[in-house]
């Protein structure tokens, strides 16, 4: 097997080079990074001239992936083409641009290799989060980077060794503009002075991350978008999902006004993107290099505005905030496709490699898209030797969010879940304490007890609410079991809806109960059965809303000191914050919020086959969880109860040998006959698994 899988690498290089003609003059490649863009909330959608310089002259990869949904781990994957597990930059904090980074893995970087192959580099924009600016990276010959995270003015560059500060004048120091501006003068003095070179160049950009300052002349645009308005949006509470969605109520009013605003100016910051990623690809073409060069697309992980109660940030498991933009144009692409198998960003490293002509180390956890670019065209031709002479793509990827400790056999965890967790413990458990067994009157009619179980005729729990409050005529059970024909129709079909929407009812109330910490609308009265409609609401009426301190958790405190709770990320947002049109508005005040917190830590297995399309998930508290895109593409529905003990534990078993891969392993285990490979795995020597 090893020797068959040796054999089927050196033909894949060797066809790979005669397919993109890698025996001609070698081409230039182009990164494109963005900060903070997402997919699933539809930004591709207002940028018309990327979209037509990338999706409409190459390929989309629609399953394209992040191994982590942070800024610095997910960058540094990039760089290196390794997952977090093997780069050990797990946060923005921790080994960012920190010791074991600069003395091992920065000199194993796309620059150094590129570097070494011959090619002139080039890197400008964001870096890393802690970059502290006091030095220049190895492997880059023209350095522009950030220093610290993203801004748009008032910042500092280390520009080829010499720190540079910047202000606040849009036509000087608008940062997305100097990104532009110096790349378009990188390629200009290449053609000039380096003409008989290839060349590398990253261009990564600050936007849409915040403070998401727009360029003035785009400040008005997209008033009334609402793109970001998914069906998860404003999905809450979840309590079928990890600690801190439990524990996330519905949005408050003033919270749907700041995502809304939120998401219009993230749309406006990447209309200079736009504009500049045209600029450059004019500046390409002009010089006659377009039709020799490479270029990529995508963001370091993506972003939710609202989903599942969750007014802004990234760090969660679910396709808004690690499925990415994707893109990749040049010489032997597909012009307008798409391809859905599924790629991930420790794939760049390795392709960029594989174009150059250099060698994949053998520490690098990706592989080249040009492999699976090849078997699509081999495929769409019908050429079936060339689909034999490269081993089959993946279909699946990994995705971490911190540090993994010895967890209890997936048997137990499962267990203990279902019955803590299961959807029918909860309702057996609710529906027999009293106050849910009562019958719907006009009294509890105009309570928040809108709801009345009873035991059907097949002895299973019913769940009927009371839909019109200000009736006499409730329809709700009486004293006596009522009769199948005298129920609502429409109660009788979403059933499974009702009860959905009765536990999570129950679930508020639990937490309000036991005075446990939550944020948001937890069993407010009046709004929590208003329908996602009938938040399309005017500005003004924030000015009414009432304040209702006791629906809220910790994070209603206007005092930034007090804006905190212990082991979780929480911000204040108040006029402060923008400081550029569009403004927010004095007397929407200010309020706080926490966006995440230590115990979302994770590791998660990303399927896409022929008839899969799952996330199944581990978490650090012992949580489980697995959702089926296919039925439920939004991850609405954690359905991991439904999944036999077999199923599970071969699902535990693949994300453990996954989280513990290194090199070329990393590739047998995300490949669908991964249980092949076990054995093997077992007796091969130390150096063979990757791990030296």
């Amino acid at each position: 097997m090893r020797e068959q899988a040796e054999t089927l690498v050196i033909l894949a290089m060797a066809l790979v080079a005669v397919v993109f003609g890698h025996g001609e003059t070698r081409k230039n490649v182009v990164l494109i990074i963005t900060d903070d863009q997402d997919i699933e909330l539809g930004s591709m959608t207002f940028m018309p001239k990327v979209m037509r310089l990338m999706k409409e002259k190459g390929t989309e990869f629609t399953g394209g992936f992040v191994s982590t949904p942070i800024c610095c781990p997910s960058r540094s994957s990039i760089l290196t083409g390794m997952y977090v597990h093997n780069h050990n930059v797990h946060t923005n904090n921790h080994n960012c641009s920190g010791e074991e980074w600069k003395k091992v893995h920065e000199h194993r970087s796309i620059g150094v290799y590129l570097k070494d192959a011959g090619y002139r580099t080039a890197y400008l924009g964001k870096y890393l989060n802690e970059y502290e600016g006091d030095y220049v990276p190895p492997g880059w010959d023209y350095w522009m980077g950030l220093v610290k995270n993203s801004k748009f003015y008032n910042y500092t560059i280390n520009f080829n060794g010499d720190r540079v500060k910047y202000g606040a004048d849009y036509h000087k120091d608008y940062f997305t503009d100097l990104v532009t501006n110096h790349s378009v003068k990188f390629i200009e003095d290449h053609f000039l002075t380096h003409g008989d070179k290839p060349f590398l160049l990253v261009i990564s950009y600050p936007a849409p991350h915040g403070p998401e300052d727009p360029a003035p002349q785009y400040a008005d645009l997209f008033e009334d978008i609402d793109s970001h308005r998914t069906e998860s949006w404003n999905y809450a509470p979840n309590p079928d999902k990890q600690w801190l969605l439990q524990r996330t109520g519905k949005m408050e009013p003033v919270h749907v006004a700041f995502t809304d605003l939120l998401h219009r100016r993230r749309m406006q910051t990447l209309q200079s993107v736009d504009d500049g990623v045209h600029q450059i690809f004019s500046t390409l073409r002009d010089h006659n290099y377009l039709s020799s060069t490479y270029a990529f697309y995508t963001s370091d992980h993506g972003y939710h505005l609202g989903q599942f109660g969750l007014i802004k940030g990234k760090n969660m498991p679910y396709e808004f905030d690690i499925r990415v933009p994707f893109f990749l144009r040049g010489p032997g692409v597909m012009k307008n496709s798409s391809i859905r198998e599924p790629v991930i960003n420790v794939d760049i490293a390795p392709t960029l490699l594989s174009i150059a002509g250099a060698a994949i180390p053998a520490h690098m956890d990706g592989r080249s898209l040009l492999e699976l670019v090849t078997l699509k065209k081999a495929a769409s031709q019908g050429k079936i030797d060339k689909l034999k002479q490269i081993a089959p793509w993946r279909d699946t990827v990994l995705i971490e969010r911190g540090k993994m400790p010895k967890l209890r056999k997936i048997r137990d965890r499962w267990l203990n879940q279902k019955e803590r967790y299961g959807k029918e413990m909860r309702l057996n458990e609710a529906c027999s304490k009293p106050e849910w067994q009562r019958p719907c009157s006009g009294t509890q009619a105009r309570t928040s007890l809108l709801w009345s179980c009873y035991r059907s005729s097949d002895d299973r729990w019913r769940i009927l609410k009371c839909r019109d409050r200000r009736s006499r005529h409730c329809p709700c059970a009486s004293e006596k079991r009522p009769k199948r024909h005298a129920r609502n129709a429409a109660e009788e079909e979403n059933q499974a809806e009702l009860i959905d929407e009765f536990l999570r009812n129950v679930h508020e109330y639990d937490i309000l109960r036991k005075k446990e910490w939550h944020q948001g609308y937890f069993a407010a009265p009046a709004e929590f059965f208003r329908k996602l409609d009938e938040f399309n609401i005017n500005p003004s009426d924030l000015l009414d809303a009432p304040r209702r301190k006791k629906d809220k958790g910790n994070t209603t405190n206007p005092d930034r000191a007090a804006c905190s709770v212990q082991q979780m990320n929480c911000f204040l947002h108040n006029t402060d914050h923008w400081k550029t049109p569009p403004l927010w508005p004095d007397q929407y005040g200010q309020f706080c919020f926490c966006q995440n917190s230590n115990n979302n830590t994770y590791w998660c297995l990303r399927t896409i086959n022929e008839v899969d399309n799952f996330l199944y998930c581990e978490f650090v508290t012992e949580f489980v969880s697995f959702y089926d895109l296919n039925e439920d593409p939004y991850q609405l529905h954690n359905i991991v109860y439904a999944l036999d003990m077999s199923t599970l534990e071969k699902l535990s078993e693949r994300l453990r040998r996954l989280r513990e891969c290194s090199g070329a392993s990393c590739e047998r285990f995300s490949s669908s006959d991964w249980e092949q490979h076990l054995t093997r795995a077992t007796t091969l020597p130390q150096a063979e698994k990757g791990t030296s």
